[in-house]
C-alpha cells in the first residue's frame, strides 16, 4: 500500500493541473465568444449608422473595403514577422556552421601544437593562426 501513495498523490496533482488548465481554457473561451459578439454587434451598429448616412449598397461597399483593407495590412504584417524569423533562422544556422568550423579549426591546431616539439612548434602556431586569421574574414558584407 505504501508504493501507491506516492502514484495517488501525482495523479490527484495532475487531475488538479488538468481541471485548471481545463476550467482556464473555458473561461478564456467564454470571453473570446463574448468578445467576438460585442465586436458583431459594433460593425452592424457601424453598418446601420453609415446606411442612414448614405445608402445600403454604399454602406455594405465601405465595410467591405474597409474590412479588405485591414486583412491586408494584418497579412503584411504577418509575411513581415514569418520572414524576419526565417532571416533569424538563416543567420542562427550559418553561426552554428561557423562556431563549428572555427572549433574544429582550434582543436585540430591545439592537437598539432601539443604534439609539435622543437622545430615545429612555430609552424603550428601559424597554422592555427592562419586557421583563425580565415575563419573570421569570410563576410565583408556584413561588417558595416
Amino acid at each position: 500500500m505504501s508504493l501507491i501513495a506516492p502514484f495517488s498523490a501525482l495523479t490527484n496533482r495532475v487531475n488538479a493541473s488538468i481541471r485548471s488548465a481545463g476550467q482556464s481554457a473555458l473561461v478564456y473561451l467564454v470571453v473570446a465568444v463574448m468578445g467576438l459578439i460585442g465586436a458583431g454587434f459594433l460593425i452592424a451598429a457601424l453598418y446601420i449608422w453609415l446606411a442612414s448616412v448614405t445608402d445600403g449598397l454604399a454602406a455594405a461597399i465601405l465595410l467591405g473595403i474597409g474590412f479588405i483593407a485591414v486583412a491586408g495590412i494584418v497579412l503584411a504584417i504577418v509575411v513581415s514577422q514569418a520572414n524576419r524569423r526565417k532571416r533569424e533562422r538563416r543567420r542562427t544556422a550559418a553561426d552554428s556552421a561557423v562556431l563549428a568550423s572555427t572549433l574544429s579549426l582550434a582543436t585540430t591546431g591545439l592537437r598539432l601544437a601539443s604534439r609539435a616539439r622543437g622545430p615545429f612548434f612555430w609552424p603550428a602556431v601559424a597554422v592555427i593562426a592562419a586557421g583563425w586569421y580565415l575563419s573570421r574574414g569570410g563576410n565583408d558584407e556584413d561588417e558595416d
